[in-house]
């Protein structure tokens, strides 16, 4: 009988059209900064769904915030900032993949999977719903 390991799925991300989304629980979220766990499956195979992602979508933006006439529609200044968090081998936090928010249903995928933490600094100004990524 051959071993299934969970976890490999979520080393490989799937093609977009694969994942779904689920609401964050705490919607909507208001800054200046929202710290998420995303959810992350336990080896064995019974934990959450594993995470690819995160959807941003807007709650409320305030009138200071201007936008361009193209598709989508882009906010000047951003309406936020995102980053995913990692831990590495000696216990250390580190930061990357630094990405601007600027237009609704924005899609933010992990470019290393199982990240520690999911940061997002919102203008003040600036409210959000959130959305898992999965399969």
């Amino acid at each position: 009988m051959p071993i299934s390991l969970p976890i490999i799925g979520n080393l490989v991300h799937p093609n977009i059209g694969r994942l779904s989304r689920t609401p964050v629980v705490g919607n909507p979220f208001a800054g200046p900064l929202v710290a998420l766990v995303p959810p992350q499956p336990i080896p064995i195979g019974v934990g959450p769904f594993p995470t690819y992602g995160v959807v941003l979508r807007i709650a409320s933006v305030g009138a200071f915030h201007g936008y361009d006439v193209s598709f989508p529609r882009q906010y000047v200044p951003p309406l936020g900032k995102c980053s995913s968090n990692y831990t590495d081998l000696s216990s250390t936090l580190v930061t990357e993949q630094i990405e601007l928010w600027t237009f609704d249903n924005q899609w933010y995928v992990w470019e290393e999977s199982l990240p520690a933490a999911f940061l997002l600094h919102l203008s003040p100004d600036v409210t959000v719903n959130l959305f898992w990524l999965h399969t």
